[in-house]
């Protein structure tokens, strides 16, 4: 088999059995989890193989605990190793459901390149998703079968090259350029990247050049792919000057620069090439992800008193009114001291003191609220009005089988104006939206303000705010109501920083007829999910705004 045939699982089977811990590993879907593990075993060295274990396993079986039954016969603490000392290489079924103990413990290894770990994941599932701190760790996805290509001599022999295969600085620097074109900031992709160039590069059995480059940032960019790369507007009536006479001397300076890695354009036309149709779907799922991957700031307690929810771990106990009691971890705390307590105490049983209390930690199911901001000024207002009405109604519907909540913020003329507060009625929803008006300027800094009042609102009673900015970005009216586009910019920017601030989930569905920078530099100072959709329809908003719903809820 040439490279030329190999597929891209095969590529990341070969380089996760090189490259190991450092590299982290990869989300593979459940389809394909039996062939890549198959051909992972073929490839890993003697005793490398996976080792497959469920996602209902417990933090202590991941980092090790006290054997409390051999502690109690032998009066002294006898402790078990965890997998991840045991078993450094791991394929976790169903890994959507890792309680939060184990997700960071997981993490924590990840960081600390002690772990090389595959998640296995059901794709038809439409309400599963990794955790944030998981899914940021693993720069691959699989989802095809993998092909039984490499050995173990193949990987032995690739490790010995790997250490004599450096990559020039110009192509990390090309690999960060295009990271930020596609909406990623986070310099952690880019380090997976380079990391997965110079495998590349072993496993071919050359230097690291521009196909090694262009294939890693397929393979680990594309899929995070936030923003489609803006095209090149090129003017034919401009020619490039040209170039300085050279003297003979510098021919072989010429060709050295003809190799000089330097031009972000192949790598940006490999991740294109390898983004899917539906950009849109994609990037609303990454928002889903890290709106429920973060710890909400400011939540108030929930009802019943903590009791009702899912058992994610325990923690020291504060008082015993409404709590419940975990008995084994509180007798795993105490039996470390029994020798002691016994020998002071004169006692021939166990003794139990407050300080080794621990109660069960429950996560409870929040309510979400999604926030439409609809910028209903100038010429197009009453098609983006249309598209919102459209939206709003398809998500109450959705919203009233989950007990979610919308709101609509209307800006337009001088001031925003509050057309909705959070509700569930759909007729309530069906006649405010009828009456909404259209038309006037663009106070844009206006209509932040009202979403955010209305965010924090929803946070302080324990809620998860989403809001779903549209608009084009142009703002041209302050928050007095004055038709000035410098300070009504200054506005909008210290507005929109807020957002950011707070950590609130959010998007920018961008609905002019072509992608507007003011519009991309919204959303950056929202730290917002980028969506350029122009024409969108309502089907269109619903959509994304509906699963970032879904895992906000969770």
């Amino acid at each position: 088999m040439n490279q030329e045939e190999i597929n891209d699982a095969t590529w990341i089977v070969g380089l996760l059995a090189l490259g190991g811990p450092e590299l982290g590993g990869a989300l593979v879907t459940t389809e394909v989890a039996d062939d890549f593990n198959v051909a992972f075993g073929k490839a890993a060295e003697p005793n490398g193989a996976l080792r497959i274990v469920s996602s209902t396993m417990s933090a202590d079986a991941l980092a090790g605990s006290i054997d409390l039954a051999a502690t109690l016969a032998l009066g002294k603490p006898i402790h078990t190793e965890g997998l991840l000392t045991t078993h450094p290489r791991l394929m976790v079924r169903r890994a959507e459901k890792l309680d939060v103990a184990c997700s960071s413990l997981l993490a924590k290894a990840l960081d600390q390149n002690q772990l090389l770990l595959i998640a296995v994941m059901d794709p038809y599932d439409p309400d599963a998703f990794l955790a944030e701190k998981l899914e940021a760790r693993l720069p691959f996805v699989v989802d095809e079968p993998a092909e039984l290509r490499w050995t173990s001599s193949d990987i032995k022999c690739a490790k010995n090259r790997i250490e004599r295969t450096p990559i020039d600085p110009k192509w990390v620097g090309d690999l960060c350029s295009a990271a930020v074109a596609i909406g990623i900031s986070s310099p952690r992709f880019v380090l997976q990247a380079v990391a997965a160039a110079r495998a590349l590069a072993a496993l071919k059995e050359q230097d690291v050049d521009e196909s090694c480059v262009a294939m890693a940032a397929r393979l680990v960019l594309a899929h995070r792919a936030k923003n489609v790369p803006p095209e090149e507007q090129q003017d034919d009536q401009q020619q490039p000057p040209a170039p300085p006479p050279q003297s003979p001397d510098s021919g072989e300076a010429e060709n050295n620069a003809e190799q000089n890695p330097g031009d972000a354009e192949v790598i940006l036309e490999a991740i294109k090439a390898a983004l899917p149709s539906n950009l849109l779907n994609l990037a609303a799922d990454g928002l889903g992800k890290r709106g429920a991957g973060r710890n909400v700031k400011g939540s108030s307690p929930r009802k019943s008193g903590g009791q009702r929810g899912r058992r994610i771990g325990h923690k020291r106990a504060s008082s015993l009114a409404g709590q419940r009691l975990d008995i084994l971890a509180t007798l795993r705390n105490a039996a470390p001291w029994q020798p002691l307590r016994r020998k002071f105490a004169g006692a021939d049983r166990m003794v139990v003191t407050r300080d080794d209390f621990r109660v069960s930690r429950i996560k409870q199911r929040n309510e979400a609220t999604a926030i439409f901001a609809v910028d209903a000024s100038g010429s197009t207002a009453f098609q983006r009005l249309a598209e919102a009405k459209g939206a709003v109604e398809t998500i109450l519907a959705e919203c009233y089988v989950r007990r979610d909540r919308v709101a609509l913020v209307a800006f337009r003329g001088k001031k925003a104006e509050l057309l909705l507060p959070p509700t569930r009625s759909l007729e309530r929803a069906k006649r405010a939206l009828a009456g909404l008006p259209g038309g006037g300027g663009t106070p844009l800094a206006s209509g932040l303000d009202e979403a955010f009042i209305i965010a924090m609102q929803v946070r302080r009673a324990g809620g998860n705010p989403i809001v779903i900015v549209l608009t084009d970005g142009k703002a041209n009216i302050t928050r007095a109501g004055l038709g000035n586009k410098v300070t009504a910019l200054e506005e909008t920017q210290f507005a929109a920083k807020l957002f950011a601030a707070e950590g609130f989930d959010s998007l920018v569905i961008d609905v002019s007829s072509e992608p507007q920078k003011s519009a991309r530099a919204l959303a950056i100072n929202m730290q917002a999910t980028y969506l350029p959709m122009p024409r969108a329809s309502a089907s269109d908003i619903a959509r994304p705004v509906s699963i970032a719903l879904k895992s906000a809820s969770v």
